[in-house]
């Protein structure tokens, strides 16, 4: 929950936990914090992690503090590490398969963690799986593909998606 007002805030902790426990639950003490997003001179706001994301407070064009999310460190590594095994067990596949498949892998990724202020992720997540793609495409014996061949593969013969920005929080209306 976000609160623009810490009264609210702090009002909201106090009583949600008897009305959560009025239906048999409760907050988990260890994942339930009040934390600041808002600066103070000299101060740097908290950062916390929620669905894969990690929520901070950056600058708007206009020098306004605005919320932000990018994904999370923890799950990029563990994404790439999944990638790399998925390229690895099916790396046998023909070309076209392959790239077809990874593309799906690929429009998946961007699908959850395509929201605004996340394309430096996104596109890094992309340059990952482009050096993975290189690699394993590489690894299935026979002659090998210089870089060069490789751009030319991915670029135009059997494109792979690129990165996007799927949920636009600046269009949306509150």
């Amino acid at each position: 929950l976000m609160f623009s007002n810490k009264d609210d805030a702090e009002r909201v902790m106090r009583v949600l936990p008897k009305r959560l426990n009025k239906y048999g639950l409760s907050l988990h003490p260890e994942k339930t914090r009040l934390i600041e997003l808002v600066t103070g001179q000299g101060s740097k706001p908290d950062t916390f992690n929620f669905l894969g994301f990690t929520h901070y407070v950056g600058t708007s064009r206009k020098g306004r503090g605005i919320l932000k999310r990018k994904t999370q460190s923890k799950k990029m590594k563990a994404s790439l590490k999944r990638l790399n095994e998925w390229m690895k067990a099916n790396r046998h596949k023909p070309v076209e398969q392959f790239i077809a498949e990874l593309n799906q892998k690929l429009r998946g990724h961007y699908g959850y963690y395509g929201i605004t202020f996340n394309s430096r992720m996104l596109r890094s997540y992309y340059e990952q799986a482009k050096r993975l793609l290189f690699k394993w495409l590489n690894r299935r014996g026979g002659k090998r593909i210089w870089w060069i061949q490789m751009a030319e593969l991915i670029d135009h013969r059997i494109p792979l998606e690129k990165p996007r920005i799927v949920h636009s929080q600046l269009g949306a209306k509150p």
